[in-house]
């Protein structure tokens, strides 16, 4: 409590009015240089994700230990700095990536990125149980505005479209709404057809509510409308594992 006065205290602005400093272009260029690429990114659940332990371990799930290096900011999140762009996309690529068996958020950064954008994860999406005879882009397409996530990309030759067993898609997936594995659609008046979705790379979810940002334990449904005491995935504790 004591510290949290004197931050309290200090968040004042004296010295705002003062000469500003000027540092030399050629610190400054170098500096951007160095943090040219690099990827911004959070734990969905902090508590069962613990930071230190994240940055320290993916380097070497990359095979880039010793030459990417990871960092903490405020507000439980992470950046890793590449040495080159060949090496950033080249982890990009890898994604959607997971640790503890729990999702990560992970984005190229850019200057002016929108932070809202630590809430999505880009998911390949495989759908399955589309009437050969309804296959088209535009069918692909209207389930997967029903789904209400960004679109990001399909796979889908129109030319092979009657042979294929399964269509996949590329969503940018807000991780604040639940994962849907079965919907209803009609494509005949009055007929249902089930159609299921396979994420790829899925790693820990609820099996009670569909998100990922909490433990089917941890669960408002399973434990009568309360998060259990202690057990809250939104906590400031990060508990390795």
């Amino acid at each position: 409590m004591v510290d949290g006065i004197c931050r309290v205290m200090q968040d004042i602005d004296l010295g705002v009015n003062d000469e500003p400093f000027v540092r030399p272009q050629a610190v400054i260029q170098q500096a951007a240089e160095e943090n040219h690429f690099f990827l911004v990114g959070q734990p969905v659940m902090p508590r069962r994700q613990n930071l230190c332990v994240i940055i320290a371990a993916m380097p070497r799930t990359w095979g880039l230990e010793g030459n990417v290096r990871g960092r903490i900011t405020e507000g439980r999140i992470f950046q890793f700095v590449f040495p080159s762009e060949e090496a950033t996309e080249t982890v990009i690529c890898r994604g959607p990536l997971a640790y503890a068996e729990r999702m990560l958020v992970l984005h190229r950064w850019a200057p002016l990125m929108d932070v809202d954008l630590l809430n999505y994860i880009p998911l390949w999406i495989q759908i399955l149980g589309i009437p050969f005879q309804f296959m088209n882009r535009e069918v692909i397409l209207h389930i997967t505005r029903a789904m209400n996530q960004q679109y990001i990309q399909m796979e889908y030759n129109e030319e092979n479209g009657g042979r294929l067993e399964l269509i996949r898609i590329r969503l940018n997936w807000n991780i604040n709404h639940p994962l849907k594995f079965q919907r209803n659609f009609q494509f005949s008046p009055g007929e249902n057809t089930l159609l299921c979705f396979h994420y790829e790379r899925l790693r820990g979810f609820c099996e009670s509510c569909g998100l990922i940002i909490h433990n089917t334990g941890a669960c408002v449904i399973n434990n009568e409308g309360f998060a259990p005491d202690g057990n809250d995935d939104s906590g400031d504790e990060n508990d390795e594992e």
